[in-house]
C-alpha cells in the first residue's frame, strides 16, 4: 500500500491570505495598483517584443488623444505619460465605470544596445507603438567561412 507524502508549507496559508487581501483591495480600489503611487492614476498595459533589429513596445491607450501622449528619453529611461479624460463628467447617470481615467506614467530602462537617437513612435487605433532600433554593432552578424 503506497502512502502519499505531502509537504508541509507553514507559510502557504499566510501567502494565500495575503493574496486574498490584495485582491480585495484591487477590487475595492481599482485605481490603486502596485504602481499607482509612482505612476499616476492608472498604468496602461504594455507588450515588449525584441527582434534582432529592434525592441518594440506596444502600449494600450484606448480613448487617449494622440496630443495627450508624451514620450521622452532621458538617462537611458524611456517615459510615456499623458492623460485620459472621462467622456462625460456627469457621474450621476453612470451605471458602472470600469475604465481608468486621469494621468498615467510608464517608465522603462532602455538596454545599452538601443540607438536612442532613432526611436520611432506611431499611434494608431488606440495603440502606441514604439520601435527602438538596435545599434549596428549590437545586431548579429553572419561570418562567412572561406
Amino acid at each position: 500500500m503506497a502512502t502519499a507524502v505531502m509537504r508541509l508549507d507553514p507559510f502557504r496559508e499566510l501567502t494565500n491570505m495575503q493574496n486574498r487581501i490584495n485582491q480585495l483591495f484591487r477590487e475595492t480600489f481599482p485605481t490603486l495598483g502596485e504602481q499607482a503611487l509612482t505612476t499616476g492614476a492608472w498604468a496602461p498595459t504594455c507588450d515588449i517584443y525584441e527582434s534582432p533589429e529592434s525592441v518594440e513596445l506596444w502600449v494600450d491607450l484606448p480613448g487617449v488623444n494622440k496630443n495627450d501622449i508624451h514620450v521622452s528619453v532621458e538617462n537611458n529611461t524611456l517615459s510615456i505619460s499623458g492623460s485620459r479624460q472621462l467622456a462625460h463628467e456627469d457621474r450621476d447617470n453612470y451605471h458602472r465605470v470600469e475604465c481608468s481615467y486621469g494621468n498615467f506614467l510608464r517608465s522603462f530602462t532602455i538596454p545599452a544596445n538601443v540607438d536612442t537617437n532613432n526611436i520611432n513612435a506611431e499611434y494608431k487605433d488606440g495603440v502606441l507603438r514604439l520601435t527602438l532600433p538596435k545599434k549596428p554593432e549590437a545586431k548579429p552578424k553572419q561570418i562567412k567561412i572561406s
